[in-house]
């Protein structure tokens, strides 16, 4: 069985994501689409770009569906829609905070989590806490580099990322960190080596590969988003969202 995992990439940057980046989680039997938002924020760093991105990511993952896509990834760490794309679509429909967290705390019982900026520390207080793991969080950290200057120097950025690794897992004992920004994709690996050189041998989660291959997973066992928890909305009108109709 080949499945569609189609990954919605939240934000209206061309160039900042391509169906190119995605070849590494593709497989015989998986292959990976891509879609940007037509409207919304250039990208995703506080609760108002959130808000503004939702509308057209319900808009995409509707279309994708309709396209015949399998299961549905959300490309934001704040998992924004996430709910609003459940309750749209019968897909599953994946976001990989909720995703690498889960799976950080199953791995490594208290994570670290590295992102972008500082100001990002409440919305994720208030997104792990949501999930229910506010148990298993030992620690924010953020290296203050914005979204978009994310490609301009990789090496430095993920020195910088080792960094902070290194201190949380030493100060804060998480036992697994999690890379807080779907645009640090690709690094895990040279921050889970450098981590390993200081004799801290601690799973550093790359949350977008994760998330394909956990929607893949359900995809092939059958399963999707309980659909008592996330219903249909009601049939009515919806006036100035170019939205495809739920109800054809």
């Amino acid at each position: 069985m080949k499945s569609t995992i189609h990954v919605i990439t939240p934000i209206t940057t061309t160039g900042f994501r391509t169906e190119e980046d995605f070849n590494a989680c593709e497989r015989s039997d998986l292959k990976v689409t891509n879609s940007l938002l037509e409207r919304g924020p250039a990208s995703i760093e506080s609760e108002f770009d959130e808000a503004l991105a939702i509308p057209d990511t319900i808009r995409l993952a509707i279309e994708a569906e309709r396209d015949g896509a399998d299961a549905i990834v959300i490309d934001c760490m704040g998992d924004p829609g996430l709910a609003s794309c459940r309750e749209a679509v019968s897909i599953p429909v994946l976001g990989p905070c909720q995703t690498a967290c889960h799976t950080a705390a199953m791995l490594g019982h208290r994570f670290s989590f590295i992102t972008v900026l500082e100001r990002l520390r409440p919305m994720l207080d208030h997104i792990v806490g949501g999930y229910g793991l506010a148990g298993s969080y030992a620690a924010f950290e953020a290296v203050d580099v914005p979204v978009l200057d994310i490609c301009h120097d990789v090496d430095k950025l993920g020195g910088l990322l080792a960094e902070k690794a290194i201190k949380t897992v030493r100060e804060d004992h998480a036992g697994a960190v999690v890379l807080g920004c779907t645009g640090f994709m690709g690094l895990a690996e040279v921050i889970a080596g450098t981590l390993s050189e200081e004799g801290l041998e601690v799973p550093v989660i790359d949350a977008i590969p994760l998330t394909i291959r956990v929607a893949d997973s359900l995809v092939k066992t059958g399963l999707t988003h309980s659909k008592f928890i996330y219903p249909r909305p009601e049939k009515k009108a919806i006036t100035g969202y170019p939205m495809p109709d739920l109800w054809d």
